[in-house]
């Protein structure tokens, strides 16, 4: 099955990463597309997913590069983002806090988070803590990263796609 329109990269994704549909038309929309968009903005979005899933989203990518954007994004979504983090931690093995403090960004850009401020910007809801806006920076990423993973496993298990976008 090729996909070749917005669309289909949607409803793709949708089937296939475990994130609700509103949060991947959320995605498709922060990244500045239109899921009714043309051929041409089709493989623009293939290829910024492609290249978040092997750079990361740390690397810069339109929607999700202020706290201003990531934040909101975050609190928007919270619910189905901690959702799939919990399911993608028990498929791991682990716990969630445990995932969570073992992200590579902790490694290489932010000082590792506590134990108690991961469980405050994953669970409480009634507030916003300015201090905890690397962490909900990160959980925006996270999704934007898990939904470019998706993405990119269907370019390469569909090579025809892929071949069809280098040209």
């Amino acid at each position: 099955m090729s996909i070749s329109t917005i669309k289909g990269l949607y409803r793709y994704v949708k089937q296939n990463s475990n994130f609700s549909g509103l949060i991947v038309q959320s995605v498709i929309l922060a990244l500045g597309y239109n899921p009714c968009g043309s051929t041409d903005e089709f493989n623009e979005l293939s290829w910024l997913l492609k290249d978040c899933s092997q750079h990361g989203a740390d690397t810069g990518f339109s929607g999700f590069t202020s706290y201003n954007d990531t934040v909101k994004f975050f609190q928007k979504h919270r619910e189905g983002i901690v959702s799939h983090m919990e399911q993608t931690a028990i498929d791991l093995g682990t716990d969630i806090i445990s995932m969570v403090k073992s992200f590579g960004i902790f490694r290489c850009f932010m000082v590792k988070p506590t134990t108690s401020e991961v469980g405050k910007a994953l669970w409480d809801t009634g507030h916003y803590w300015s201090e905890l806006n690397e962490l909900y920076n990160v959980f925006a990423w996270y999704a934007l990263e898990e939904i470019s993973h998706t993405w990119y496993r269907y370019l390469e298990d569909n090579p025809a796609c892929h071949v069809q976008l280098s040209a």
